[in-house]
Parts: structure tokens; sequence; C-alpha cells
């Protein structure tokens, strides 16, 4: 500030005497300002000021500095006979705070250039006692897995920081065990029930009873109930899992179980690909994937066809139903069919998008990255 206003205080300063000197010469008579003094004619200049003055110089006024003589502002103005007429207004005494005001703003910068100075030596210790024990804290968590309580480097408000991470960390991992658990425990009580009934399907798949209409349901729904299981399975293992399936054959077998789903005989179930496609995925999760999504398209598809596009990298299923989102009220639920699906997405670093297409239908995409190289 002190810099700004000492060079605001040079420019009205330079405009003041200029204005002086400009009213001055264009006065009918002149001689009312002391300390200017009238020059007819270039040759009537003293030489040190005739130096720095043209004799075509044009009429306006001049700033000139003329060493030991003093410091002149000069209006030029026209004269009778052609020539020139010089008005040299000396502010020589005027001026003479002016070395000592550049004393003052070179030493305000110089000021201003140390305290910026000290200041970024501050801050940077500062940010270095405030940024180790976070880097130190950032590095254990990653070597160890968890750093120790109270190592905080000698900052309490890191202190603090790291008390309130560690006790959200340990409250997100009981509600992560307490869901495992549940989905444990949920799963494997299903399981016992289920292969009793899995077991009894065989059985009577070998004499099958008379009424085999309701025979073919039930057996349809013990499978449905047997992937369900499976996927809830899945969301309780803690490890990934190397297997991988290939789309096509899974599609088909969802195609030859969800079949009887659709609502009108003319709707076409058609499966488009130019080759096999693996996906980094357990067949059984595959099924209970896909599979709920073809179950939501054939429940929500009228009429026209369901497409299933296999390409690397992605499953598509493509319908021409009402649209997502489009359902009438009361009928839009989805069940545990697609937040089954969400989850496992997650679980296996997979993408869901779900698209309303125009006028009619829906999109959904699975992506996955194929490995390079790779159908």
């Amino acid at each position: 500030m002190g810099g700004f206003f000492t060079l605001f205080s040079y420019d009205l300063e330079d405009v003041i005497f200029s204005r002086i000197v400009a009213t001055e010469a264009d006065r009918p008579e002149p001689g009312h300002v002391p300390g200017i003094t009238r020059y007819d004619g270039h040759s009537a200049l003293p030489p040190w000021l005739a130096e720095h003055l043209r004799p075509d110089a044009h009429p306006r006024e001049y700033e000139v500095s003329a060493g030991d003589h003093g410091h002149f502002h000069v209006a030029v103005r026209p004269s009778t006979d052609g020539g020139r007429r010089y008005f040299a207004f000396d502010v020589t005494r005027l001026t003479s705070t002016t070395a000592h005001l550049k004393r003052t703003a070179g030493l305000l910068l110089t000021s201003a250039l140390l305290a910026l100075l000290a200041a970024a030596l501050l801050a940077r210790l500062v940010a270095r006692r405030l940024g180790r024990p976070l880097e130190r804290m950032v590095e254990r968590s990653r070597s160890e897995g968890t750093p120790p309580p109270g190592d905080g480097g000698g900052v309490a408000e890191v202190r603090t920081l790291l008390d309130a991470l560690l006790a959200r960390d340990a409250r997100i991992q009981e509600q992560l065990e307490r869901e495992r658990r549940f989905n444990r425990d949920a799963s494997h009580e299903l399981r016992t029930p289920l292969a009793v009934a899995q077991g009894a399907v065989e059985i009577l798949e070998l004499d099958p009873p008379r009424d085999a209409e309701t025979f073919e349901r039930l057996r349809r729904a013990v499978s449905q109930m047997g992937l369900l299981t499976e996927g809830i399975l899945w969301l309780a293992r803690e490890r990934r899992t190397e297997e991988s399936c290939e789309l096509n054959r899974v599609s088909r077998e969802l195609l030859a179980l969800y079949g009887h789903l659709r609502r009108s005989g003319t709707i076409a179930l058609t499966i488009e690909s130019e080759g096999e496609v693996h996906a980094p995925l357990p067949a059984s999760v595959a099924r209970v994937m896909m599979g709920n999504l073809l179950k939501n398209a054939l429940a929500y598809t009228g009429e026209g066809r369901i497409v299933i596009a296999i390409e690397p990298g992605a499953w598509t299923l493509t319908d021409t139903g009402v649209g997502f989102g489009r359902a009438e009220p009361g009928s839009e639920s989805h069940g545990i069919g697609l937040s089954l699906v969400e989850r496992l997405t997650q679980r296996f670093g997979w993408t869901l998008s779900i698209e309303a297409l125009e006028p009619r239908g829906t999109r959904v995409t699975l992506r996955w990255h194929p490995p390079s190289g790779s159908r």
C-alpha cells in the first residue's frame, strides 16, 4: 500500500505541475505564477534546457530533468511569427522530497519482501509440524493397517483427528462384520432347507408327477432360490475369486430358465455376440446378476423384444418395455433383485448403468475391465 500511494503521489504531482504551467501559458498576460519564466524562440532557451526540447516540438507540456540545473515542467505554445514560445516552471524546490520518497518506497518494498519471506518460512515450519505427523500416520496405515492410538507426533489436533478416524474406522468395521455375519448366517440357514428341496426335486425328476406344470414351477422356484442364496453368500465372502465364466453360455441358460415369464408370446428374446466373451466373474454370480436384470425386463415388457448384446468388457440388455422409472405408481418395485445386483457389481469391481430410452424401453449395461488381448 505504501508503494502504491508513493507511485500515485508521483503521478499526481506531475499532473498538478503540468496543469499549472499549462494554465499560465494560456493566459492572455502571463506572469501570475512565481517560478515560471517565458522564452520567445528556441534560441532564447538556456543551453541546458534547449538540448531537451526540439525547435519543432509539438505544443504541449514536457517534463525536463536538467541535471544540476534542476527539474522543470515546460509548456510549448506556438507564437505569432510561426516559432515557439516556452514557459519553464522550475519545480526543483517543490520536488525536493522526491528522493526521500524514493528512499521511503525502497524501504517499504524491502520491508514487504522481508515480511513475505518471514511469513513463507513460518508457514513452511507450521505446515511441516502439522504435515509430518499426518504423513507418518498415512505411512503406518499403509504398511501396518491401522496406526497406533495417540500417534499424533506431539500435535494435539492431529491426535484428536487420529482418534476420531480410529473411532469411525472401528464403527465401520463393526457394521461390516455384523453385515457379513448376518449374510453368512442367513445364507447357511437357507441352504439347509434349500438342499432338501433340491434333493426332493431331483428324486421327483426320476419319476415326474402327473401335474407336470406344478412340478415345473416348483423346480424353477427352487433353482431361483438357489441362485439368490448363492449371491448373498458371495456378498459375505471377504476375498475375491479368480474364477471366470463364458457369458454366451450363461445368457442362454438364463433365457431357458426365465423365458416362461414372458407376458406375451410375441416378445422376441435374442442374443447378439460376435464370439465367446469371458468375464472375470463366477458363473453363479453372473446368473444372479444377469438373471435379475432379465426378470425385470420380462416383467415390464408387454410387447416387442429383449436383446442381450455381449462384447468384451460389457453385457447389455435392451428392452422395449415401459422404460426405467416410468412404471405406474405402486408397480415400480424391483424387490431385492436390483439391490442385490448393485451390491454384487460393487463387490466385484464392476459398474451398473441403467438408461431409459425414448420413446420406450430401457438399456441396462454391466461393465468390467477385460484383460488386454482377451475376448
